[in-house]
C-alpha cells in the first residue's frame, strides 16, 4: 500500500501510556525519519490517543518488556502498526520502515534520497512485514592507531558515532588496544606493575609511530594548514594533557562516558588487549627470568618478539591486574577481549608458533570470580584460526570466539568458524584494509560472500573492522540491511544507496559504476588478483597506514590495466559531477569523485617513485665505484625530469583528496597523506638529489615550490567535520565548523531554532584557531522534541561575498538534533 503525501494532512504517532524511554526513543526516531521525508506536521500521543480526523494517518507503537529484536509492521486502521516483541525490536521497526522509504543509515549518518519522495509506503493490508535478525551480534569494530580512525576522536564524534550506530541496528561494539612494547601502548588500558606505569598515548600529528614522524601542521604545503586548528591534531585528551598518566585518565574518561552513552541506547560495549605482550618498562620491571624473546622471519625480515612467560605467575599477576584495571575503567561493558599476539598471527602462516591458553583460562576464572556479568571473548588475526580447534577443546564453552578475516580480509570467512558446535563465535570481515588506508574501498561483493560463509558456518555474530567514515559506507551499509535481509541483493543496495548520492537518472548510472567497480576490481587494492598454494591471498601495500604508506622501496607494480580502468571509473563519475543539479548533490558526488580521483595521480606517482627510487639506487653503487660525474649526468639526465613529474601528481592527487575533507576522519587521513606522502614525496626526494647535486637547476626549484604552494584552486569550503544527533534537555554538545579557502573568512555562525517555532536564531560562532570555528548547541527545555540547526560561512570575495551554508541545502534542509 502507499499513502501519497497530498492525502496526509496530519500524522499522529501514538504509543502505550506512560510509555518508556527507549518506546520514546522509537517515537522519536519515527518523527525525525518522517520530517526528513518532508511530512512536517505531526502530533504525538499516547493510547487511546484522540479521535481520528480525514486526512490523519496514524502510527501506533508498542513492545513487549524486556530485549527481543524481532517486529511486526502491520497495517492498522487509519494507519500503520508497529510492534516490537521487545523494546529493541520497536525501534529496530522504525528503522525498518523508514528504510522501506529510501533512507540509507550508515556510519557517517543518515541519507534520504535526493528524488523528494511523494507517497508513503506501507505494508498490505494480508502481507505485513516482520523483522527478525539473522545475527544476534551485530557491530562494528573501530581500530585505534591511525589520525583517520577512534584515536582521535572527542565526546562528539563518539555521541555521532553511536547515534548512527544504533540506526543501522547495529547492537554490539567492540575495540581492541594496542598495549605492548616499542611504545606502541596507547591510553585505553594503561596499568602499573611493581610501582612503575609506562609510556602510552593516542597518536596525533606529533607521534613517532605508524610511520609518522612528528610535523606541524603549519608546515603542510598547498593551503592544509588552514584545515587544523592547532599545530597538534588529535584527540583533546592527548593534545591536552600534561603527561602519560593524565593523558590515560582523560582518554579514559572519555570512553566511560561513550559507554554508558551506548548503554542507553541499547548498544553492547566490549573492549580488550593482547595478553602475551605488555609495554616495554613493564617488561623490564619483571624478573629477568620470566622474559622470553623468540625470533621469526616473515614479511621480508627478522622480527624479535618479546613478551614475559605465559605460564609464570608474574605473567598471571599482570594479567589480573590488566583485567581489574579495565573493569574499573570501563564497568559498563559487556564483554572482554582477549586478543592474539598479531605478530603471532604473521609468523604463523610460515612457522609453528605455540599461542598458549594459558592467558585464557585465567581470565575466564577471574571473570567469573569478579564479574560474572561480563563475557569473554577469544579473538584474533586471522591466524588465531589455525588454534580454535584445540582451544574449542580445552576452554569452556562460555567463551566465545572471534577472529579478523585472514589476509586483511580478502581470505574468506573461515571454514573452521562452523567446526565449534554450540560455542558462540563471531567472524570479523573488514570493510576496509589498512594496506590500501587512503583508497576508497568498495567491498560488498566480497562481504555477500562473508554472510554466506558466515550462515553456512552457524556463527551467531559479525562484527566489521574500520578505520575510516563516511567513504566506508558504501560497504557498512550493506552490512546494516544484509543482517536482517538474507535476499539483499548487491545491485540492489548499490541502487538505494546511489538514490540517497545523486538524482533521476544519475543515481542509476552512479549505482552502475559503483558496482562495476566492485565486482570487476577496477580501482587500485591490496590484492593483486594472485593466491598463494596454501589459499592466501597475495597482497601489496600501495598506502598503508601502518608505515610511511608511500613506500616505493617495495617495487610493488600497478598494471596498466587498473591505470586504465580507474581512469575510466574516474571519467563516468566526473560526468556525473557536471550533471549535478542542486548543491547537495554537487557536494555528495563531488566526495565520492575526488576520492576515487585521488587514485589516478597517486598511483602515477607511485609508478614513477618506483621509478625513482631504483635510479637513486643505481646512481648511488655507480658514485661508490667512483663514477661520480656520470652518476651526477644521470640524476640530471633522468632524474630531475622524473622528480618534476612525481611532484605535479602529489600536487594533483592531494588538492583532489583535500577537496573532499568532510569529516573528522577525514582530517587524520589529510594529516596522514601530508606526513607521509607529500614530506616524502618533496622534501625526501629532493634530499636524494641533493647527495648529487650542489644545488637544484632552476626549473626543479620553481617545481617544488609549485607542488607546495597555496592552494588557488579552491575558493571557499565550508564543512562540519562531526554532527551529533541526539540531546537531552539540559545537554549540550560544541558544534566545529571548518572553512578553508583561498578567500578570507568574514565571519561563520550558527543558525537555530526549535521545530515549534519558524525564526531562526543567530550564534555567532568562536574562532578556536586558524579556520576552526566552535559553538556551544544546547537542548532547552520546552524545546518540544528537537531543533534544526545549519552553519553559515562569509569570505571575503569581489565583487561581492561569497556565502556557503553546511549543510549546503540549508536552511531548507538542515541538521537535525532530536531528544
Amino acid at each position: 500500500m502507499s499513502y501519497p503525501f497530498s492525502t496526509i494532512q496530519q500524522i499522529t504517532i501514538m504509543t502505550p501510556p506512560a510509555p518508556t524511554m527507549r518506546q520514546q526513543l522509537a517515537v522519536s526516531e519515527l518523527r525525525r525519519g518522517l520530517h526528513q521525508l518532508g511530512l512536517r506536521s505531526i502530533r504525538t500521543g499516547e493510547l487511546p490517543g484522540p479521535a481520528a480526523v480525514d486526512g490523519d494517518l496514524r502510527f501506533v507503537l508498542t513492545s513487549g518488556a524486556g530485549e527481543r529484536e524481532t517486529y511486526i509492521i502491520s497495517d492498522a486502521a487509519d494507519g500503520v502498526a508497529l510492534h516490537g516483541d521487545g523494546e529493541p525490536g520497536l525501534l529496530y521497526a522504525v528503522f525498518d520502515f523508514l528504510e522501506r522509504q529510501g533512507a540509507v543509515f550508515g556510519i557517517d549518518g543518515e541519507y534520504y534520497p535526493l528524488d523528494q519522495a511523494t507517497t508513503l509506503q506501507t505494508p498490505p493490508a494480508d502481507s505485513p512485514w516482520y523483522g527478525k535478525p539473522r545475527f544476534g551480534v551485530r557491530g562494528l569494530l573501530p581500530w585505534p592507531d591511525f589520525l583517520n580512525c577512534v584515536s582521535i576522536y572527542n565526546r562528539e564524534d563518539w555521541r555521532a558515532y553511536l547515534e548512527a550506530m544504533v540506526r543501522m541496528r547495529f547492537n554490539t561494539l567492540g575495540i581492541h588496544v594496542y598495549g605492548q612494547e616499542d611504545q606502541w601502548a596507547e591510553s585505553f588500558l594503561s596499568f602499573e606493575y611493581g610501582g612503575v606505569g609506562h609510556i602510552s598515548y593516542l597518536d596525533t600529528t606529533v607521534s613517532d609511530r605508524w610511520g609518522y614522524l612528528p610535523q606541524r601542521t603549519s608546515r603542510y604545503g598547498m593551503s592544509a594548514a588552514q584545515y587544523f586548528d592547532a599545530e597538534i591534531f588529535g584527540a583533546d585528551s592527548t593534545r591536552f594533557a600534561r603527561g602519560p598518566w593524565e593523558a590515560a585518565e582523560m582518554a579514559q574518561q572519555v570512553w566511560r562516558e561513550a559507554f554508558g552513552y551506548a548503554a542507553q541506547l541499547g548498544i553492547h560495549t566490549g573492549v580488550g588487549f593482547e595478553p602475551y605482550r605488555v609495554p616495554e618498562e613493564i617488561r623490564r620491571a619483571c624478573p629477568p627470568e620470566v622474559r622470553t624473546e623468540e625470533v621469526y622471519d616473515f614479511h621480508g625480515r627478522v622480527h624479535r618478539i618479546e613478551r614475559i612467560d605465559p605460564t609464570s605467575r608474574t605473567a598471571r599477576y599482570i594479567l589480573e591486574t590488566r583485567l581489574a584495571q579495565l573493569l574499573e575503567a570501563y564497568p559498563s561493558v559487556h564483554y572482554v577481549y582477549l586478543w592474539e599476539d598479531e605478530f603471532m598471527n604473521w609468523a604463523s602462516q610460515h612457522h609453528n608458533v605455540e599461542l598458549p591458553v594459558t592467558p585464557f583460562v585465567q581470565a575466564y576464572d577471574f571473570l567469573r570470580r569478579h564479574a560474572p556479568d561480563k563475557r569473554l571473548v577469544l579473538a584474533g588475526w586471522g591466524g588465531v584460526v589455525r588454534h580454535f580447534a584445540a582451544f574449542h577443546r580445552a576452554l569452556p564453552e562460555e567463551i566465545i570466539f572471534a577472529a579478523l578475516n585472514d589476509q586483511v580480509g580478502w581470505d574468506p570467512v573461515h571454514e573452521a568458524f562452523g567446526q565449534l558446535g554450540d560455542r558462540e563465535r563471531w567472524p570479523i570481515p573488514w570493510l576496509e584494509d589498512d594496506p590500501a588506508m587512503w583508497f576508497p574501498q568498495f567491498h560488498v561483493h566480497r562481504f555477500a560472500n562473508d554472510f554466506k560463509l558466515a550462515e553456512q558456518y552457524g556463527c551467531q555474530g559479525m562484527l566489521g573492522i574500520h578505520w575510516r567514515h563516511r567513504i566506508v559506507d558504501p560497504t557498512a551499509t550493506y552490512m546494516a540491511r544484509r543482517f536482517w535481509d538474507q535476499n539483499e541483493s548487491v545491485p540492489g543496495h548499490y541502487a538505494r544507496y546511489a538514490a540517497t548520492q545523486a538524482a533521476g537518472a544519475r543515481s542509476r548510472r552512479l549505482a552502475e559504476i559503483l558496482e562495476s567497480a566492485d565486482r570487476e576490481r577496477k580501482l587500485l587494492a591490496t590484492w593483486n588478483g594472485e593466491c598463494l598454494p596454501d589459499g592466501h591471498h597475495v597482497n601489496q601495500g600501495f598506502s598503508g597506514d601502518y608505515s610511511e604508506a608511500f613506500t616505493i622501496e617495495s617495487g610493488f607494480e600497478i598494471p596498466d590495466s587498473i591505470i586504465a580502468s580507474q581512469q575510466a571509473v574516474i571519467a563516468e563519475l566526473d560526468e556525473l559531477l557536471d550533471q549535478a543539479e542542486s548543491p547537495l548533490e554537487r557536494e555528495r558526488l563531488g566526495y565520492l569523485f575526488g576520492q576515487v580521483r585521488f587514485l589516478d595521480p597517486y598511483a602515477q606517482a607511485w609508478r614513477k617513485g618506483v621509478a625513482f627510487h631504483q635510479l637513486i639506487s643505481a646512481q648511488q653503487e655507480r658514485k661508490r665505484q667512483g663514477d661520480l660525474a656520470g652518476a651526477v649526468a644521470e640524476i640530471l639526465s633522468t632524474g630531475v625530469p622524473l622528480w618534476i613529474e612525481i611532484l605535479g601528481h602529489v600536487r594533483d592527487a592531494v588538492l583532489s583528496f583535500q577537496h573532499t575533507v568532510a569529516t573528522r576522519n577525514d582530517l587524520g587521513m589529510l594529516a596522514s597523506v601530508h606526513n607521509k606522502f607529500v614530506r616524502i614525496a618533496t622534501f625526501r626526494f629532493m634530499a636524494s638529489l641533493l647527495e648529487f647535486l650542489d644545488k637544484l637547476p632552476a626549473e626543479a626549484e620553481a617545481a617544488y615550490h609549485a607542488a607546495l604552494a597555496p592552494d588557488r584552486e579552491l575558493p571557499a569550503l565550508l564543512f562540519l567535520p562531526t554532527r551529533p544527533t541526539r540531546l537531552s534537555p539540559g545537554e549540550a554538545v560544541t558544534i566545529t565548523a571548518v572553512a578553508p579557502g583561498m578567500h578570507e573568512v568574514s565571519s561563520v555562525n550558527l543558525w537555530r531554532r526549535t521545530l515549534e517555532h519558524p525564526d531562526w536564531q543567530k550564534v555567532r560562532m568562536d574562532n578556536v584557531g586558524r579556520r576552526t570555528y566552535t559553538a556551544r548547541l544546547e537542548m532547552p527545555h520546552g524545546a518540544g522534541w528537537g531543533i534544526e540547526y545549519y552553519v553559515e560561512a562569509e569570505f571575503a570575495a569581489a565583487p561581492s561575498p561569497l556565502r556557503l551554508t553546511a549543510p549546503p541545502s540549508a536552511p531548507e534542509q538542515s541538521y537535525l538534533v532530536t531528544q
